[in-house]
């Protein structure tokens, strides 16, 4: 694009379903301008919470004292950015060159070389932008000497923050970072979230165990498309986004935020512009002034200390919990114990064993097992806890006394760890005294 008599390039700046730059890229068609370096993004006011009135109609009759609703105005600024390139008389005389051997279908240097580096500059500048609008901290210039810094996504969002605490991101932190938000009068439809290729396969893997999926959406942003993901507080949708820090996932309404571009006057915005001639070559500045307009603050979300680790499901059985918490597996359950005979002889010395124990499902390790041995009259049907008179009375082998002939022992088996539950094991008489 021309502007007065220098070639802009911001429109580079903006290609439409451009993924290396998806922010930019989303937020482009809300693209705006300002004539100051610091601009408004925001007015925040707090109206307080619902009540119902008591007001009598003689109460009526005097009207209440007046109360004002103060506003806070929410600014940020554009900052410049700023790159030299340069051709040389001898690179452009050589434009037809190619290299090494020149065999069919092999490509020649640019045949414009200026154009050629005017386009890599503003890729740079464009990933400059990219991360500006994510990690940007913010700095008003006191003077011309310091530098105007753009306030990026991260470091603006301060009200619906969640610590995952080192813990993977799961589909129920998501429903309640939802529900945050909510809570904090931000809207929360259309909301994007923001993350990494790790959170994104974190998610996927727990929304699968909630009886969810991420799948493709038809919303497009500017040609950024996007997948979605149905929680019980609503519709969210997903965008592998860049520069990202470690553990950090953004919850981001798009559709309040646009770059602010600042004009410079006669000349534009990302202008090229000759500077002055120096030997046999040519020189040239790029120059522009951009910031992030990201809307009211609360309307944003992030999570952070996500675990930056991902591990792919295991068999057994997900427990999940409606907080931000890792995913634990259910321990299996205890459900019968046997003894290795049926029958005893009433010896001192003989003794009755915990055979084996089963459970509902497979232990992931070998539980913790406690016993208690119980004895009961011949035709009774009251159970009494042994004690230690009886060796092996809280072990899984009791050692048989004589004067309980007739009786009957069975124990009682608890776990712990890996497995839960209590069972009674089945019985063993002590046989008559011959």
């Amino acid at each position: 694009m021309q502007s007065f008599s220098l070639p802009n390039f911001s429109g580079l700046l903006y290609n439409k379903g451009d993924v290396s730059t998806p922010l930019l890229s989303a937020i482009a068609p809300r693209m705006r301008y300002t004539d100051s370096v610091e601009f408004v993004i925001g007015q925040e006011y707090d109206t307080g919470t619902g009540s119902q009135p008591a007001i009598s109609e003689t109460a009526s009759l005097t009207a209440p004292d007046p109360t004002f609703v103060t506003t806070e105005q929410k600014t940020n600024v554009t900052q410049i950015y700023q790159k030299t390139l340069g051709i040389s008389d001898a690179k452009m005389s050589n434009m037809g060159t190619v290299s090494g051997v020149n065999i069919a279908g092999q490509q020649p240097n640019p045949r414009n070389p200026l154009d050629f580096q005017t386009v890599t500059k503003m890729q740079q500048i464009r990933q400059d932008i990219e991360y500006t609008f994510i990690n940007g901290v913010y700095q008003k210039a006191t003077g011309d000497n310091v530098a105007n810094k753009t306030r990026g996504l991260v470091n603006a969002i301060t009200t619906n923050t969640m610590d995952m605490a080192g813990k993977p991101l799961t589909f129920w932190a998501v429903a309640e970072m939802l529900k945050m938000m909510s809570d904090n009068n931000a809207p929360t439809e259309e909301l994007v979230l923001w993350l990494d290729s790790t959170s994104r396969l974190q998610l996927n893997a727990d929304a699968l165990a909630n009886g969810a999926t991420i799948v493709p959406s038809d919303r497009m942003y500017n040609g950024v498309r996007l997948m979605s993901l149905l929680t019980p507080n609503g519709e969210i949708y997903l965008r592998p986004g860049k520069y990202l820090p470690a553990g950090t996932v953004l919850a981001l309404n798009l559709n309040v935020m646009a770059p602010v571009e600042q004009l410079t006057p006669g000349k534009g915005n990302f202008y090229r512009e000759q500077l002055a001639k120096t030997g046999a070559g040519e020189k040239y500045q790029i120059f522009g002034q951009i910031g992030l307009d990201y809307g009211p603050e609360f309307y944003q979300g992030m999570f952070t200390n996500v675990s930056t680790e991902f591990k792919a499901p295991t068999s057994g059985r997900p427990v999940y919990l409606v907080s931000p918490a890792a995913t634990v597996e259910t321990p299996a359950t205890l459900t019968g114990a046997t003894l290795n005979k049926s029958t005893v002889d009433a010896d001192d010395t003989a003794t009755v064993s915990v055979e084996g124990v089963t459970y509902d499902v497979n232990p992931a390790t070998a539980a913790t097992l406690t016993y208690l041995w119980q004895v009961r009259a011949k035709t009774g049907t009251v159970w009494t806890d042994l004690t230690s008179a009886y060796t092996g009375y809280n072990t899984a082998t009791l050692t048989v006394k004589a004067t309980d002939a007739e009786k009957h022992y069975r124990c009682k088996v608890t776990a712990a760890g890996s497995a839960t539950g209590t069972v009674y094991s089945d019985e063993c008489t002590v046989n008559a005294a011959t």
